[in-house]
């Protein structure tokens, strides 16, 4: 499932993968901006190794004294430089060449996995048609066509170009985290049997939503809220109706880090899991 991402760059998305344990990991999709930028830093390279690949051809002929073997060696040695840079790089670099490097860019698989030697092949040998009628034309077209950033290599290999996310230091995370909560006042018995009534399921959304809320922006927060807003609407109706789902998910949310701080920290590594199979709304 893919969801749509702030208009904060045209062509960029989010590339959500749930894996089978109801963990889910979410990429931010390429835009064409980026991955041409990547395509400019890359070109050069494939002239310079094109040009080595030349005089490596020209340097056999000569030393064998065979033109039409040196002629051969040229074509040879040129079409591993030009058409063979992208999927030796992408095979051997996880999915990367200098330039994806260069602006945090990454193949890898639908299921957001690491790219096969396989799938590098496919996706770089269609990349002759998606370079159509001149400088990707037909790539271009298929990309914005599909609405997931893939060209007709991506399609052809079960691939997609994502956005890396920059490592995370300890420093940071530390700097992160959310004030000590030791002088604050302790819920009410009404308020902390809350989270006893909630679903098993709702239950493990909040408690990871409480983990994870330090690095989600106000955007992704209201995202996540109006997806569970039909059970928060069953335990905090009156709260949802007057202050909206995000200031009652955070109330749930401040319960969790309450009265479950081991689990908090624990599920704060792993994605937010939003509960599926929802009832409609009460009427009104």
């Amino acid at each position: 499932m893919a969801a749509e991402h702030p208009p904060e760059e045209l062509g960029e998305q989010d590339l959500v993968v749930a894996t089978p344990e109801l963990v889910t990991f979410d990429y931010q999709l390429a835009g064409p901006g980026s991955r041409f930028l990547a395509q400019v830093v890359d070109f050069p390279i494939q002239v310079l190794l094109l040009v080595i690949a030349v005089f490596a051809g020209i340097a056999l002929g000569q030393l064998i004294q065979d033109q039409n073997l040196a002629v051969v060696a040229v074509v040879i040695l040129a079409f591993v430089s030009v058409w063979g840079y992208y999927p030796i790089s992408e095979a051997a670099w996880s999915g990367k060449t200098v330039g994806k490097f260069a602006f945090g860019l990454r193949v890898v698989g639908d299921q957001g996995e690491p790219i096969q030697v396989s799938q590098a092949v496919i996706r770089n040998l269609v990349r002759i048609v998606d370079f159509l009628p001149f400088f990707y034309g037909v790539g271009i077209i298929t990309l914005f066509w599909n609405g997931r950033g893939k060209r007709l290599g991506d399609l052809a290999a079960g691939t997609v170009v994502v956005r890396e996310r920059a490592p995370v230091r300890l420093g940071q995370l530390l700097s992160a985290a959310p004030p000590s909560r030791a002088g604050a006042a302790r819920p009410a018995p009404a308020e902390s049997a809350l989270l006893r009534q909630l679903e098993p399921e709702f239950k493990r959304f909040v408690v990871a939503y409480a983990g994870r809320r330090p690095y989600l922006d106000p955007w992704r927060r209201q995202v996540l809220a109006s997806r569970v807003e039909t059970n928060l609407r069953r335990v905090l109706p009156e709260l949802v109706s007057t202050a909206g789902p995000v200031t009652a998910l955070e109330r749930l949310a401040d319960l969790a880090a309450e009265e479950l701080p081991a689990p908090v920290a624990q599920i704060a590594e792993n994605a937010t899991h939003v509960p599926q199979h929802q009832n409609p709304p009460p009427g009104g």
